[in-house]
């Protein structure tokens, strides 16, 4: 069990794989690219410390927060227990979150801002942003037009019925043409997501440095899965 969410994303050679795997390679680039010291890493939904694995420096210490979905702070404890300030945080919601401020090199946020809950993803943002001295990494889900229409395909191929998101037609409808705005929000998940409105409440936080598609870096966003943005703090926070 404690492995499935690994299996399922990681393992092998699918294009599922690669996608999922995109981001990890994207934030090594960027790390490399903007010149980050990586002696002390913060990571908002960390799961079992993944993005380490692709560090060429070991970070000297690793904060990680997670609400241990399919048990991501388990396989965690395990995978790095020789490396004692490496720490890995239970994270259920926004009181568990209090990173020390102006501490960290980087941080580190990827396909986790989705899953907050709206009333306190702000506030994880502000966190994060006060915690971190240079660059914030964060990628989120496209959820929109015709990409979340090809995913819903997929998934509804691949997967049990019953693990779907429930769309009514009209919300597949447009959610399928990019009018989110449309389509009842999921609390905590991919429905209704839309990262165009998410840059909003990334915005109020950090300056977008620079936004990519992942993983066809040539193509627009609006054709690729994933989007990834380089952030810095803003001077007036």
């Amino acid at each position: 069990m404690l492995e499935g969410y690994n299996e399922r994303l990681f393992n092998g050679k699918s294009f599922r794989s690669k996608l999922h795997l995109a981001r990890y390679i994207w934030l090594q680039k960027k790390i490399d690219q903007y010149k980050c010291s990586t002696e002390k890493i913060l990571e908002l939904g960390c799961f079992d410390g993944k993005s380490i694995e692709f560090l060429k420096l070991p970070p000297k210490h690793y904060a990680g927060y997670d609400a241990n979905w399919e048990g991501g702070l388990d396989l965690a404890e395990k995978k790095w227990k020789a490396f004692p300030n490496y720490d890995f945080n239970y994270c259920a919601g926004i009181a568990d979150f209090n990173p020390e401020k102006g501490y960290f090199d980087i941080s580190v946020c990827q396909e986790t801002l989705e899953h907050l809950p709206l009333a306190d993803v702000d506030t994880y943002l502000y966190r994060m942003a006060m915690a971190t001295n240079t660059y914030t990494f964060i990628s989120v889900p496209n959820e929109r037009g015709l990409v979340f229409l090809g995913k819903r395909i997929g998934k509804m191929l691949t997967q049990d019925k019953n693990d779907l998101e429930k769309f009514t037609v009209p919300e597949l409808f447009y959610a399928s043409i990019g009018k989110t705005k449309k389509v009842k929000r999921r609390e905590t998940g991919h429905k209704g997501f839309d990262h165009l409105e998410m840059e909003k409440n990334i915005k109020k936080y950090f300056d977008i440095v620079e936004t990519n598609a992942l993983p066809f870096g040539a193509m627009p966003v609006s054709m690729n899965f994933t989007v990834a943005y380089v952030c810095k703090r803003k001077a007036t926070l």
